[in-house]
């Protein structure tokens, strides 16, 4: 039998994992109202027959909540500010990560070293910032002055385990924290539904952000005051913005196009890059190369287009392959599919880690009503193996040059 708080630290955090509040888990696992609170705060002991109904609930097998060593330390993500996001969704994706880090140790997963350089320079020298992304990308293999070719792949070779969120953080489409010292980045998957689909180049700039906070903001807690905080997402955008479309290089492409930042040349840039057109108007008003009012003048120009929501030139979603090539390499116990094997090493069920590797576009609201998630006890199911490296979308550039 599990300590009193052993047993409370693990329920918290599966059941934020999972979305739920303390009296919709009582509920669903048929206990008195109120039992879960003090089951948490480590005021109450249970019975096998209330952890059975607790694991059943939450999908993970009862001794599961006596393991030993389960209890990972977390920095703090670096959020513009909670009031954008909800503190309920904030928790279910910083529990989630967690759970997943977790597994991958109990496992025992091969990770990818970790060659996230910390950056010790003045973050108020935004020079000094773009010469640092420029040594981020030397450490993620890519060559000099060339677009990233995938920049989901580009975290993993840093050393980042990155996982897939069913839905946005209010404005934010991805989170970076550290687990037990495991950089982790999560970002949002695309929809299927057009008016909620995430592009790809959006979705790139989102994990170099993300990496940003991660290199730049290490050891910090989460910023109080709004100034603090924008600042910091300055900063990261300074980052991200260097580390897809570094300075001399998107300056030597524009040269080779006429010299003029017009929408067409910014649309043809954009092929090539992947970082988005209203993108590319922040960073050459941050190169020098125009002012504000040209910047202007293009904002109208795109806002006269509707480019604002969809851009010309479609940049394909990427998707992360070090999970499943990871349990692929682990291979299968006794004939049995890695998903599977996975789950009984871990103690969690196997939606778990399926939720941890799919990364095809994610439902509609309107979609999924039909089909709302719904905790029932662990059955034996059919499982698949992990993707494989076919499954990799890579950006549809056109290469100029």
């Amino acid at each position: 039998m599990p300590s009193a708080n052993t047993l409370g630290d693990r329920l918290r955090r599966l059941r934020l994992a999972s979305g739920l509040g303390q009296q919709d888990l009582a509920e669903r696992a048929r206990i008195a109202a109120g039992t879960v609170s003090m089951v948490e705060r480590g005021r109450a002991s249970v019975d096998s027959r209330t952890i059975d109904a607790l694991a059943q609930v939450l999908d993970v097998d009862p001794d599961y909540f006596a393991r030993a060593g389960l209890e990972p330390r977390s920095s703090t993500p670096q959020l513009r500010a909670y009031a954008d996001a909800s503190q309920k969704t904030v928790d279910r994706v910083q529990s989630d990560s967690e759970t997943a880090v977790i597994a991958i140790s109990e496992i025992g997963l091969r990770l990818v070293d970790d060659a996230l350089p910390l950056y010790d320079g003045d973050r108020n020298d935004e020079l000094e910032i773009e010469r640092f992304a420029e040594d981020v990308r030397s450490q993620a293999g890519l060559p000099e002055g060339k677009p990233v070719g995938n920049a989901i792949r580009a975290a993993e070779r840093l050393g980042c385990v990155v996982l897939p969120m069913d839905s946005e953080l209010g404005r934010h489409m991805g989170m970076s924290l550290r687990v037990d010292n495991l950089p982790v980045v999560r970002v949002s998957r695309s929809s299927t539904d057009p008016t909620d689909a995430i592009p790809g180049d959006r979705q790139r700039f989102t994990v170099a952000h993300e990496i940003g906070h991660l290199v730049l903001h290490a050891g910090l807690e989460a910023p109080l005051a709004p100034t603090e905080a924008n600042r910091r997402e300055q900063e990261a955008h300074r980052f991200a913005s260097a580390f897809l479309a570094p300075g001399d290089a998107v300056l030597d492409d524009l040269h080779r196009l006429g010299g003029r930042v017009t929408l067409s040349t910014l649309t043809r840039m954009k092929e090539k890059w992947g970082y988005s057109i209203k993108a590319f108007v922040v960073r050459f008003r941050q190169l020098g190369v125009i002012d504000d009012d040209h910047a202007r003048s293009l904002y109208k120009q795109i806002s006269a287009r509707r480019w604002n929501k969809v851009e010309p030139v479609a940049v394909g979603n990427e998707s992360a392959v070090w999970f499943s090539k990871a349990a692929a390499q682990m291979g299968s116990t006794a004939g049995m599919p890695a998903i599977r094997s996975m789950s009984l090493r871990s103690g969690l069920g196997e939606a778990y880690f399926h939720r941890w590797m799919e990364w095809s576009p994610r439902q509609s609201e309107a979609q999924s009503l039909a089909s709302v998630s719904k905790f029932t006890p662990r059955k034996p199911t059919q499982s698949t193996e992990p993707q494989t490296d076919a499954s990799i979308s890579f950006l549809p550039f056109a290469r100029h040059s």
